[in-house]
Parts: C-alpha cells; sequence; structure tokens
C-alpha cells in the first residue's frame, strides 16, 4: 500500500481574520489547529508566524512559541517557512532554523513576482547561506517550486553542494507561471 503524506499550513503566508475568521494567527491559535490536523491525519505542519497585528513576522520568539506548543501536542514534522515577511532580513529569514532545528524549513531557488503586486526576493547569495545554515543544523530543505525556472535553480544548489539533503520538492500550481507550465504539459 501506498503512503500519503498530508502537510498543513494552518496560516499560509498572508490570509487574515478579515479574509476568514477561523485562520489561527497566534501561536496557541496555530497550535491548536495543528494538533486537529494531526488527529486527522496530517504528518508534517509548515508553520508561517503573524505579528500581533496579524501581518507576517519572522520572529523567532513567535516561532519557538508556537513549536513548542505543537511538541506538547503531538510528534507530528515541524516545516519552518523562511518567508513569509517582505521585510524581514536574510538573518531573521534563517535564524529561527539554528535556534529550533525543525525536520524542513522552505527553500525557495528564485525571485519573483508575487501575486502580481510584490517583489518576492531570494538572492543567490541568501540561498547559498540559507543552504550552510540547513546543512549546519541538519535541516531538511523543501524545495518550493513556485516557477518553472526554480527547478532549474535547485540543481544548481544541489550541484554546488548548498543541498545535500534528500530533497523535498513541493509544487505550487497556484502561480500563474507554474498554471502555465501545468496547461502545455497537459496539451501536448
Amino acid at each position: 500500500m501506498k503512503k500519503t503524506i498530508i502537510t498543513v499550513a494552518p496560516t499560509g503566508a498572508w490570509p487574515s481574520k478579515k479574509d476568514n475568521p477561523n485562520i489561527p494567527l497566534t501561536p496557541k491559535e496555530i497550535a491548536e489547529d495543528v494538533f486537529e490536523c494531526y488527529k486527522a491525519g496530517a504528518a508534517v505542519c509548515h508553520l508561517h508566524m503573524r505579528d500581533d497585528e496579524g501581518k507576517g513576522t519572522m520572529n523567532k520568539e513567535k516561532f519557538r512559541e508556537a513549536v513548542n506548543l505543537i511538541k506538547d501536542k503531538c510528534d507530528i514534522l515541524i516545516n519552518l517557512t523562511t518567508s513569509g515577511d517582505l521585510n524581514a532580513t536574510d538573518e531573521t529569514r534563517q535564524e529561527h532554523l539554528a535556534l529550533l532545528k525543525p525536520e524542513l524549513a522552505s527553500y525557495d531557488c528564485g525571485s519573483m513576482n508575487w501575486m502580481h503586486n510584490s517583489l518576492f526576493i531570494n538572492h543567490p547569495n541568501f540561498l547559498e547561506q540559507l543552504g550552510k545554515t540547513m546543512k549546519e543544523n541538519e535541516v531538511k530543505p523543501e524545495i518550493e517550486i513556485f516557477d518553472a525556472g526554480m527547478i532549474y535553480n535547485s540543481l544548481y544548489y544541489v550541484k554546488k553542494e548548498y543541498l545535500i539533503h534528500q530533497l523535498t520538492i513541493s509544487l505550487y500550481w497556484g502561480q500563474l507561471a507554474v498554471l502555465q507550465l501545468q496547461w502545455r504539459i497537459w496539451c501536448t
């Protein structure tokens, strides 16, 4: 029998209570939601954090609180984002990895236009540094593919040995470029 791995991302990168009044935003709400999903069969949780105003943050203490609350409730695999705050520095995007040493963390292999209203910057120097941080802390990278070019970029970082763990690759079909690639595959 083949096994299926279910990942839950209780907050996602941007939604707020305005978008959905049921979205968990505090570390306690996130931990409770993750636990309910774990009981329903989720094996991995992908975590983003919110500040006290509900905006994306890379605040390591918010991550620590949520991770500790989750670990008190269950043994779900923890996957921490390295994005989610467009104003974060390269350092704040990864300092929580060394602090918490999650099983997984996101690794977005390229910059892109995000939802046609902002830029999501992943400079090559940051990607090299992030790969080193993940290796040093034994954090498995989750390669997030939002654009077809990111596939080739990820192969570059593997070849350069910035990514050496067994890779997890996630395709996000909601982005326009990937949808176009998917459409071309279906139509040929």
